[in-house]
């Protein structure tokens, strides 16, 4: 179980995985009945890594994102040789209004880069 996304997303500021893996009653039942029109148990989650997660929550078992992070085998997009030209990384970015997720991997994807140039 990972507070981090292959995205980038920073899942330890999620009430869906904090409540899921610091269980409030009463969060819980909030969350239960907000999502009860939606299907039920999508607020569920445990983060979407590492690849063999048990538990996904709905919208992360059909994120293309992190289908795409398994499948090329990266810890995370920041890793991968596609960063900059990624349309579907770069769109998602754009729902961030903060853009705290693309700063932060931005500052990873520097970090890769530098760590590679290393070796």
């Amino acid at each position: 179980m990972s507070a981090l996304g292959y995205c980038g997303m920073n899942c330890a500021a999620c009430p869906s995985y904090t409540t899921t893996v610091n269980p409030d009653i009463e969060v819980l039942r909030r969350a239960e009945a907000a999502s009860a029109s939606a299907g039920g148990l999508h607020w569920v989650c445990l983060g979407c890594t590492p690849s063999d997660q048990p538990i996904l929550a709905k919208y992360s078992s059909t994120c293309g994102i992190r289908d795409c992070a398994i499948e090329r085998k990266v810890q995370n997009c920041a890793a991968c040789d596609d960063y900059t030209s990624c349309t579907q990384l770069h769109d998602f970015f754009q729902s961030d209004s903060a853009g705290a997720i693309q700063k932060r991997m931005n500052l990873l994807r520097q970090r890769y880069l530098a760590l590679t140039s290393e070796e």
